[in-house]
């Protein structure tokens, strides 16, 4: 049975009253969770930074779930672009390899060497950054949220009724899938 939304927000209520006082007052509902899943110093060095003047909460949480030792400054005056890793070789690995088999779903005759000098080419870039994105989202912590899950589901649906469009819309396209090894299934949601 699910949880209704006003034993969520007893729940939230709880939380929040066990934060510390200085947090209280500032942290919302919908944050809550977040805030109360921080280690205790996490959370006072937060309050710290509420007190100092911290207006962007949710980013500061991400920080300190990243690094529980973030300074108050840096939470008061974050880098204005987050620095992103490159991805490891294990994940580009794994998409490439990833990516090398959906080629040769999709083209069954091709031999393994050369699906997998496609996926590794600069015309499947979007491609991998996409397999990157989705091995991102399913990491997240937040995905199970019933917010963050309805928008991604939303954003996926919208991104899959465009490319069946664009399949509908090219002879060429339509052909490619109806010879390849993918199953083109178009889904009845727009109609």
């Amino acid at each position: 049975m699910s949880e209704t939304y006003q034993s969520k927000r007893e729940r939230w209520q709880r939380m929040l009253e066990a934060l510390p006082v200085g947090l209280q007052k500032h942290i919302s509902l919908r944050n809550v969770e977040a805030v109360a899943g921080l280690p205790l110093e996490a959370q006072e060095r937060l309050a710290e930074a509420v007190q100092a003047g911290l207006k962007r909460i949710p980013r500061a949480v991400e920080q300190l779930r990243v690094d529980p030792n973030t300074s108050v400054v840096d939470l008061l005056n974050p880098p204005s672009l987050p620095v992103t890793e490159s991805p490891s070789t294990d994940i580009q690995q794994h998409i490439q390899n990833e990516l090398a088999g959906l080629i040769q779903q999709c083209f069954p005759d091709m031999p393994r060497v050369s699906a997998e000098a496609l996926a590794n080419s600069d015309v499947m870039e979007a491609a991998r950054d996409t397999a990157q994105a989705h091995l991102l989202l399913f990491k997240s912590n937040h995905l199970r949220t019933d917010f963050v899950m309805m928008v991604v589901y939303g954003l996926m649906r919208q991104t899959l009724e465009h490319l069946e469009e664009m399949i509908e819309d090219t002879p060429a396209l339509r052909q490619a899938f109806d010879q390849g090894g993918l199953p083109w299934k178009p889904n009845d949601w727009r109609r």
